[in-house]
């Protein structure tokens, strides 16, 4: 396998030890994740978290809601990993791998 041809694949993702600590930022809680990738570059990979909870500081004309009635959404984001944080890498041969239906992806939310 090619490394572009990682595009649109769920894989698992394997972290160095120099990133674990700042993972959970990205809502990540172990060294190791299943993804979506949505981009692959010279940088890094792109992976997709479908279910990264926010907080919601504005309303949909732009202005700042109170600190009272912010609430939490789940919204669609992607993260860039470098390349340099990168320890493995692994995709299954199996079409029923890469036909997810599921918003919840392994190694995010669903599977802390």
């Amino acid at each position: 396998m090619q490394i572009g041809e990682l595009n649109g694949k769920l894989v698992l993702l394997k972290f160095s030890d120099e990133i674990v600590a700042d993972l959970p930022l990205f809502q990540i809680y172990k060294d190791e994740a299943w993804a979506v990738v949505t981009g692959v570059d010279d940088v890094g990979v792109w992976i997709q978290n479908s279910g990264y909870e926010l907080g919601i500081w504005w309303d949909q004309e732009g202005n700042l809601i109170p600190p009272g009635k912010q609430v939490k959404e789940k919204v669609k984001t992607n993260i860039l990993i470098p390349w340099r944080y990168i320890k493995a890498m692994m995709t299954v041969d199996d079409a029923r791998f890469q036909k997810t239906r599921d918003e919840r992806l392994p190694g995010f939310q669903a599977y802390r």
